[in-house]
């Protein structure tokens, strides 16, 4: 993986919650991964956090957070708990480093791409199933490359869904752009007023020609 350059906030890693949450010596992560990429002070009120971001030659990408008060690793990617087992391979990590994971208890889905193990004696087993093929094909070439007499495959499953399901009611505080001509469009959501309000700060300190951010409450649809 690749470290991301980091232009402006990360929003996605806003809105939800961290994908997984681990635990690893410190000086063991970093003899892998390398020194952290950044460091935020406060932590967005959690006290002082340290943070690598990656881009992955697959296209995903994987943001793991340590925080220094608990010795915990959050690790999030940009496509939410589908993608649990592609950061974890990604990052090395096996079951004994995962303290919680979101997608724990979940149904398997039933419609995308399947990363499927088969042994030498033919048994196969479905590891999980994913929406993005070319992530699906690499999480197969990890876990192929350190296993011993298995092989990983990828097979399509079930059928696209035949529409989008209803989005849930929005509640929150939304960052709007605004230009010199008075256009507006939301760039950003998130349940907190204080990230919603630190997300603007840190749009509005990026060079842009005569655009202003702001926050405002969210008015959920009738």
């Amino acid at each position: 993986m690749k470290p991301l350059r980091i232009e402006g906030p990360l929003v996605w890693m806003y809105e939800r919650n961290h994908d997984v949450l681990a635990r690893q010596a410190r000086d063991v992560f970093e003899r892998r991964h390398g020194p952290p990429h950044g460091r935020d002070a406060e932590g967005d009120g959690l006290g002082p956090t340290e943070y690598w971001v990656w881009r992955a030659d697959c296209g995903l990408t994987v943001v793991a957070l340590y925080r220094e008060r608990t010795g915990d690793f959050h690790v999030f990617t940009d496509e939410g708990p589908g993608e649990v087992d592609h950061a974890l391979a990604h990052l090395g990590w096996w079951s004994r480093e995962v303290q919680w994971r979101a997608d724990a208890g979940r149904p398997r889905e039933k419609n995308g791409w399947a990363v499927y193990r088969q042994d030498d004696t033919g048994n196969r087993h479905d590891v999980c199933v994913m929406h993005v093929r070319t992530h699906a094909e690499c999480l197969a070439k990890l876990m192929e490359a350190r296993a011993h007499k298995q092989w990983y495959a990828v097979e399509a499953r079930g059928t696209p869904p035949t529409s989008a399901p209803e989005p849930p009611p929005r509640r929150g505080w939304a960052v709007i752009r605004q230009d010199e001509h008075g256009n507006r469009s939301e760039v950003a959501m998130h349940p907190s007023e204080a990230i919603a309000r630190k997300l603007a700060a840190a749009y509005d300190s990026e060079p842009r020609h005569k655009q202003a951010y702001f926050v405002e409450p969210v008015t959920p649809r009738s």
